[in-house]
């Protein structure tokens, strides 16, 4: 009864202090409108990305960005280095667009809503997840902002693009799906060179630059001439090497928005944890990159600048990653030193958890 009592109450704080239709969090932490509205991006747009940097390996360690909470120690992992010998890469620059959804609603066939009054923000150069537990209307939230919306859904809300109450126009965005759909008897060259065929303009020549700006973007040069593969084959790629070709499949396109939808599904953790980086020096780019995700490890949720934390349908809250924790600190759910911030995240939002503390009381009750 006390855990009960207790979710109830942080969830009815939660709701009326992190929610985007609170006055006091709007006016702290979000601003809807722009002051100098740009025009919204095009498909013309997409293939000037700027001039071409040519980039040395760094000699220096990459250090994950550190969560500074009093309540949670901040870990600092690096990944290593790079060798001596490793060939420079070329460091694209792209012009991202700056998203904003106010009081989007989707609604079902059935009239239930799926997605209840959802606010936010994407800025270029960043990642903004959107995290909650299972049928909290992740993916619909993800699909409402690209327009991918499935036939029995509508939606009811704005969404800006760079001040500009617009849709994404098709060729300025790119959305990955959850699952994996590749052409399992060509290479990772191949697919990504018929992929930039179908989908971009001009003359071949001209694809095959933005083939391999992608296989490098996504860290797919050791992978680029060898088979994609499946069921029909002996060998098939890793797991997250897979999910790298899904990722970069879109990137021909040189998108200045990038939807995923569950990046790290079916990953372990250090494929999650090496993909994320990946992401990050992607978004460090400029590119606006947007994506679900269920629930992370410290390492990665370190790297995210903005969360949406979503439980059945509702915005608990939207933010930045260390005022989430602040967040919750002051609703009386600090993080625990040994626990990941999502996993508490989770708990803390999720109404499953208290069916699980009182089937586990009546459990004790009956044995005791």
């Amino acid at each position: 009864m006390e855990a009960a009592a207790s979710s109830d109450q942080y969830r009815s704080s939660s709701s009326s202090a992190g929610s985007p239709s609170a006055p006091a969090a709007a006016s702290t932490n979000r601003r809807y409108y722009f002051p100098r509205p740009g025009r919204p991006v095009s498909f013309e747009d997409s293939p000037d990305w700027g001039d071409d940097i040519t980039a040395a390996p760094s000699s220096s360690s990459i250090h994950l960005a550190s969560l500074a909470s009093s309540a949670y120690p901040s870990p600092s992992p690096s990944i290593p280095e790079p060798s001596a010998s490793a060939p420079a890469f070329r460091e694209r620059k792209v012009a991202g667009a700056a998203l904003v959804w106010k009081e989007l609603i989707v609604s079902v066939r059935d009239r239930r809503r799926a997605v209840k009054g959802s606010s936010g923000y994407a800025l270029p150069g960043t990642l903004t997840v959107v995290m909650g537990p299972a049928r909290s209307g992740k993916s619909t939230l993800l699909r409402a902002i690209a327009g991918r919306m499935h036939g029995a859904e509508r939606v009811y809300g704005e969404v800006f693009v760079n001040g500009v109450k617009s849709p994404l126009p098709y060729g300025s965005y790119g959305y990955v799906d959850r699952d994996d759909v590749l052409i399992e008897s060509l290479t990772v060259r191949e697919m990504l060179y018929y992929s930039a065929l179908l989908q971009l303009p001009g003359v071949f020549s001209s694809k095959k630059p933005v083939v391999d700006d992608a296989i490098a973007a996504m860290s797919l040069g050791d992978y680029a001439d060898k088979l994609i593969g499946g069921h029909c084959f002996n060998k098939r790629l890793p797991t997250g090497e897979r999910r790298r070709v899904s990722i970069a499949r879109e990137l021909v396109m040189r998108p200045h928005v990038l939807f995923i939808d569950e990046p790290l599904y079916h990953l372990d953790s250090v494929s999650a944890l090496l993909l994320m980086v990946t992401l990050k020096k992607l978004a460090s780019t400029g590119c606006t990159v947007i994506f679900t995700m269920y629930q992370s490890s410290t390492e990665v949720f370190g790297l995210f600048d903005r969360i949406c934390l979503l439980s059945n349908g509702n915005t608990l809250f939207f933010g930045e990653t260390l005022a989430c924790l602040q967040h919750f600190s002051n609703a009386g759910f600090p993080c625990p030193i040994m626990q990941s911030p999502s996993d508490h995240f989770l708990r803390a939002i999720n109404t499953d958890f208290d069916r699980i503390i009182a089937m586990c009381k009546n459990l004790q009750v009956l044995t005791g």
